[in-house]
């Protein structure tokens, strides 16, 4: 199993057969309408594959702050 998919698992998410490259182009849809730090999150999170502590310290913000920001977003992007 992948990160993406473990992350996924994490949210309640079965990707079941999705392809990461489906995956990410799932996101990618979506990411341009996001407001800028969403947007950051998930670019540094799913195509920079930095964690949730690393991508915390880059913008400052508690683990807890960006882990909540990108659970809502994953969920946001995949009712679109």
């Amino acid at each position: 199993m992948n990160g993406t998919t473990a992350n996924l698992d994490q949210l309640g998410i079965s990707p079941g057969n999705m392809e990461k490259e489906t995956w990410l182009d799932c996101l990618a849809e979506g990411i341009d309408d996001l407001p800028s730090t969403e947007r950051l999150i998930i670019s540094l999170f799913y195509y920079e594959n930095l964690t949730i502590q690393e991508i915390a310290l880059v913008l400052e913000l508690s683990e807890s702050e960006v882990s909540k920001i990108h659970h809502d977003t994953v969920l946001e992007l995949l009712k679109r």
